[in-house]
């Protein structure tokens, strides 16, 4: 085969997912997905592997010799409780790095994808809006290290690299845990259900500060013309819709589509707290409402709603570079957060 071959690690994820939609539908590319636990796609090819172990690893990608282009979207571990192991992240990259390199002669460039915790939007009050020149901030992250790799096997290699730092996907194709817009959706639904208003479930200034979101599928295109556009090789790019919103501006637009009274901010609740028990309920509005069956324990990640509630200082990442190399595709936040809860609705997802 003679086109482009894009191979995709974490393809069950956020990222990961979208970027195949994305690369698939293209005319003339190959599409291999790599999760843990492989899930066949239309015109794709789903690999499982495990990429702690060199010896999977080799096992199951060497036989992919036609690959041109690595998306990396994997990670060893997703929690808030704690800081993800440097070293595991590193090691799972480096595997997939030495099978490659070894096995596809025609790998022509590695994309790796970061996040705004690069400038430590998760250490506390930082410089905004953050730009790709902006000094690191603490030694202990992987998104470093993980760079760090990628340029130092390139160094006379056959392939550049690149990275993306996006923050607060949103994905609108399914109802998946991390997605803000389907966490608010079920928190409304049980909140409706109780007649009570939508009330914040965060802090005043969490309320008031300034926050980015990107969609899904605009990443994925983003990325993709990170990945083939020369000029963007060996460089690091913001990627966002591209503004910004307060959730004290956007909190009643949502309790409007839901047709609920937008409630005060409360500082003594947090979702995780809200959630705790309440099992019955939600059963009983997925009933209700007919709603594709789902337990409560997997229709969020609360810790990670809580954190971007709470959080009281701005989050903006500067997307400058990435319009000047060419891409300019934006979207508007509050619209975005909309149209997901309508396919989420569309996919008896939320009432």
């Amino acid at each position: 085969m003679s086109g482009p071959c894009a191979l995709i690690t974490g393809a069950s994820g956020v990222v990961g997912s979208a970027l195949v939609r994305t690369l698939a539908a293209r005319p003339g590319w190959d599409v291999v997905a790599l999760s843990r636990s492989a899930r066949p796609g239309t015109g794709v090819r789903a690999v499982a592997v495990d990429l702690s172990s060199p010896a999977d690893t080799f096992e199951r990608v060497a036989p992919l010799t036609a690959v041109t282009h690595l998306f990396y979207c994997a990670r060893a571990t997703h929690t808030m409780a704690r800081r993800e192991s440097v070293d595991d992240n590193v090691v799972m990259l480096r595997n997939l790095l030495d099978v490659l390199e070894r096995s596809a002669p025609r790998l022509a460039h590695v994309h790796i994808v970061q996040g705004s915790k690069v400038y430590g939007s998760d250490l506390g009050p930082y410089r905004t809006p953050a730009k790709e020149s902006d000094p690191r901030v603490s030694p202990s992250n992987w998104y470093y290290a993980q760079e760090d790799l990628l340029v130092e096997r390139s160094r006379g290699a056959r392939w550049t690299w690149s990275a993306s730092r996006p923050h607060g996907v949103c994905e609108g194709t399914q109802a998946i845990p991390r997605s803000i817009a389907n966490m608010v959706g079920v928190y409304a639904a049980m909140l409706k259900a109780l007649g009570q208003p939508l009330v914040f479930p965060g802090t005043a200034a969490g309320h008031a500060a300034l926050y980015q979101s990107v969609d899904a599928d605009l990443l994925a295109r983003a990325i993709a013309f990170i990945a083939t556009t020369p000029a963007c090789a060996n460089r690091v790019f913001n990627v966002t819709n591209g503004d910004y919103v307060r959730w004290r501006n956007l909190w009643p637009t949502l309790a409007a589509f839901f047709a609920m009274d937008v409630g005060p901010v409360r500082e003594d609740m947090t979702l995780a707290g809200f959630m705790a028990g309440k099992d019955a309920l939600w059963d009983s509005v997925v009933a209700r409402h007919g709603l594709l069956p789902r337990p409560l324990s997997r229709a969020g990640v609360w810790s990670y709603a809580d954190f971007n509630f709470r959080r009281g200082y701005d989050v903006m990442s500067s997307t400058l570079a990435l319009r000047q190399a060419g891409f300019a595709e934006c979207m508007d936040t509050e619209s975005m957060f909309i149209e997901h809860l309508r396919r989420f609705r569309e996919q008896r997802a939320i009432p």
